[in-house]
């Protein structure tokens, strides 16, 4: 049976059609036969000032919007920085903007009813420009409850292979369009400089060729040829530039290097991107050398536009255009922020109102030129007819989950998942594991798997293995199952005495340790490189109980390994999405042969790698 990847819901029917012109006077932009350019030619011709700025304007989801007004307090509105405040305004504002052609883009919308509400009153503006909804599908469309959860990034350059990356990509697109996104931030191609960095899983690891092939892998997977159809995507090669070695290893510090550097190493995975035709950049949190990135012409337009030949359109990150004021301090007002990062080349707001009366009294006043308006305009008009959006912006929402997590696109979590895996250490063959062996299973990760970042890698799965669960098959004898060691940190004789009891039972012991998601995310950084404290005691103490122990590390990034001699072998899993634990089972039981390597070196110790304090 065919089945309808797209339709257009009953009731939005009914808005689309009573907004309509008839047939004999439709104007040239809706006409689905001619050339792209002219469409955009002829409603850029119709648009007001204001209708073109507000093509500038995105905005959090109204639903997020509502939660927060529900949630909040006065002071988190005010100085809040994770949730969508937007003081002074009420999502009925938000509302209103849309309906007017006030906005051009969506994000954090996570479901298909509330994308097809959003569209629907997009259609009920003047010239009914649809939206484009963005989301953070970093290693699937995460996001939303019910889609495929592949290895994060870091995982995927270990599998080495960007056939694969550029497959689960394709499919993370059409799950997207399924829920009704289409565009995603990602992939992000900074190159992974300081292990600290919180964001290290989110990379594609320390290497520039790499990393700018992963990263163009990714842009044909989402886009294909051109991006042209319903089935396709917009990816955003980010963060332009250097924030993945920012001082002291935290996000959004400043980025300084010499020019060489920054040519050889940072700047050829975008590269890379572009000439795979991504058709968005984001800029980066950070000055490079003393240039705020969201306040550079230098940057956004001479490096990026001008030498390095991009054509598409440049988005701000949250609230970093405001922060040309407050962190970076170049200059007094978030007014005079706007008009500087237009000015400079940006292309799309993100987030919030305000920004579209500032804008448009700038041009009045001559302060910006209609031209750069229109420029910033052209390219996000032309994602939305490239994507289809105007001939139908919306989804099926009854076939959404029918869609996604479907049993090719597991199949493709499995496959990338079990090619992540590597293998560190394995004296005297300890692995793979025999038929029948017992095993002590001890660690807190193996009940409560770590298969994700946080923040902008953040997913909302509905179905993850546990390594426990996924050991019931595997034809490996289990003794019991001990947690060992909390996971904040905090130290516990009574859950290490456990494990080690536990450990003293079994041929093998397979312990499950790694770094929590309060440890590595978007915003939280490490001050070190470490495993925690009492995960290094346990382990030794484990090790004295049993010599024959396995230990099995879930995290986003490197750490350091003084620990090596107190275990005979040492697995690194990264973050594996849905499929991770059972991956890692088939590895262990011989199913599976790693193939793994690392995209990030491991050092023994921080001393040892390049990064500076």
């Amino acid at each position: 049976m065919k089945r309808r990847l797209f339709g257009r819901p009953l009731l939005a029917v009914a808005v689309l059609g009573s907004a309509c012109c008839s047939d004999s006077s439709e104007p040239l932009y809706k006409d689905v036969s001619q050339p792209v350019e002219r469409r955009i030619d002829d409603l850029m011709g119709r648009m007001t000032l204001r209708e073109k700025i507000g093509q500038m304007c995105q905005f959090v989801g109204l639903e997020h919007l509502r939660m927060a007004e529900q949630n909040a307090t006065p002071e988190e509105i005010r100085d809040g920085h994770a949730q969508g405040y937007y003081p002074g305004y009420h999502s009925t504002d938000i509302l209103r903007m849309a309906e007017a052609g006030e906005a051009s883009s969506f994000f954090h919308v996570v479901t298909p009813e509330e994308a097809n509400y959003l569209q629907g009153l997009a259609q009920k503006s003047r010239l009914q420009i649809p939206l484009l909804i963005g989301i953070d599908a970093i290693h699937g469309n995460g996001l939303y409850s019910g889609a495929t959860i592949y290895p994060t990034s870091i995982g995927q350059a270990a599998t080495f292979d960007p056939a694969l990356v550029e497959r689960l990509c394709r499919e993370t697109a059409l799950e997207m369009r399924a829920m009704g996104a289409q565009w995603t931030f990602n992939p992000n191609v900074e190159v992974a400089r300081d292990a600290r960095w919180g964001r290290c899983g989110e990379s594609f690891g320390e290497d520039p060729l790499l990393v700018g092939r992963m990263g163009a892998a990714s842009v044909r997977g989402y886009q294909g040829a051109d991006f042209t159809g319903t089935d396709r995507v917009i990816a955003c090669a980010k963060h332009f530039v250097g924030g993945s070695q920012p001082v002291n290893g935290i996000n959004g510090a400043p980025f300084d290097a010499s020019e060489r550097t920054l040519r050889e190493v940072f700047l050829p995975p975008f590269r890379a991107c572009i000439e795979a035709g991504v058709h968005s950049v984001m800029a980066a949190h950070n000055e490079v050398n003393g240039h705020p990135a969201h306040g550079s012409k230098w940057l956004l337009t001479d490096l990026l536009r001008g030498e390095m030949g991009f054509k598409g359109f440049i988005v701000s990150d949250w609230k970093d255009v405001e922060r040309l004021v407050d962190k970076h301090a170049q200059v007094a007002t978030e007014e005079e922020a706007f008009i500087r990062s237009v000015a400079c080349g940006m292309d799309m707001r993100m987030h919030g109102p305000v920004f579209i009366d500032v804008i448009q009294r700038a041009v009045e006043q001559g302060v910006i030129s209609e031209k750069r308006i229109d420029e910033a305009c052209r390219g996000i008009l032309e994602a939305k007819f490239r994507l289809g959006l105007f001939e139908n912006p919306f989804v099926d929402a009854a076939q959404t989950a029918e869609l996604c997590n479907t049993s090719e696109h597991r199949a493709t979590a499995l496959e990338a998942a079990r090619k992540s895996i590597v293998l560190l250490k394995n004296d005297g063959a300890l692995l793979p594991l025999a038929a029948g062996a017992s095993v002590a299973v001890i660690g807190d990760f193996a009940e409560t798997p770590r298969y994700q970042g946080a923040g902008s890698s953040a997913v909302n799965s509905i179905k993850v293995d546990t390594f426990l669960d996924c050991l019931k098959d595997s034809g490996l004898h289990s003794v019991g199952f001990a947690a060992g060691f909390d996971r904040q940190g905090k130290p516990d004789d009574a859950k290490k005495a456990e494990a080690v009891a536990l450990a003293k039972k079994a041929d093998t012991v397979l312990l499950c340790l790694g770094l929590d998601e309060i440890k590595e995310s978007e915003g939280l950084d490490r001050a070190d490189m470490k495993l925690a404290d009492n995960q290094i005691e346990l382990l030794q103490a484990v090790q004295q109980a049993n010599p024959n122990t396995v230990v099995i590390v879930s995290a986003g990034a490197s750490l350091e390994t003084p620990w090596l001699a107190h275990c005979r072998a040492l697995v690194y899993g990264a973050l594996g999405g849905q499929a991770g634990a059972g991956a890692m089972v088939d590895v262990l039981t011989g199913k599976i042969n790693p193939s793994g390597k690392l995209a990030e070196t491991w050092a023994n110790a921080h001393a040892d790698t390049p990064a500076k304090d």
